[in-house]
């Protein structure tokens, strides 16, 4: 049974049991008791997580992302937390973090979900525009690297309106469910 092991944000602590059940059968699943937040977070713990629950060395697939917190604005700030030539760099240390860590894992990395910006908070948003700019950067990043990219934006944007939470940026249990089958499909080559 091939082992998986799932960091992300918020949305991945939405779809991470969805995932588990999925692939129950063919996969063990282990992901940190912690949303990933800003990708500097994730380049800090990264290593704590993975030996909290499991042996990184028997991990065959990580699948990770970050993004939501990068992109956010708050109160008046012009710019997102993290300006896209650091996330960039981030991303490029995460990535090579992440196969050190796991020195026998595929990387699979998740691009970030789209937003609905009109039910956003005035002091706590996030545009689209930016968020398909950072992926953007992501897909080079991950192409230079070697790592797979799922792309989970293209699935939230698809899906309904009323799949997507009130606070425009998380979602209801059909969107996460929808989320966990998109990353259950991208994992699906790596468990045979």
């Amino acid at each position: 049974m091939k082992r998986i092991f799932l960091i992300g944000d918020s949305i991945r602590v939405g779809y991470d049991s969805h995932v588990r059940a999925l692939l129950e059968d063919r996969a063990q699943l282990y992901w940190p008791n912690d949303n990933a937040r800003f990708a500097h977070y994730t380049l800090r713990y990264a290593q704590d997580w993975a030996c909290q629950d499991c042996d990184p060395e028997r991990i065959d697939v990580v699948h990770w992302n970050n993004g939501l917190w990068d992109v956010l604005h708050l109160m008046d700030d012009e710019t997102p937390q993290t300006p896209p030539d650091e996330y960039r760099r981030c991303l490029t240390r995460i990535a090579r973090r992440l196969k050190r860590i796991f020195p026998n894992a595929r990387i699979v990395f998740a691009l970030t979900t789209s937003v609905v910006e009109e039910r956003m908070a005035p002091h706590f948003h996030r545009y689209n525009a930016e968020i398909e700019a950072y992926n953007a950067a992501a897909r080079e990043v991950m192409a230079q690297e070697g790592v797979a990219v799922d792309d989970l934006y293209a699935v939230s944007a698809a899906m309904p309106l009323d799949w997507h939470s009130p606070d425009g940026t998380h979602f209801t249990e059909e969107g996460y469910r929808a989320l966990a089958e998109a990353v259950a499909k991208a994992l699906e080559p790596y468990l045979d």
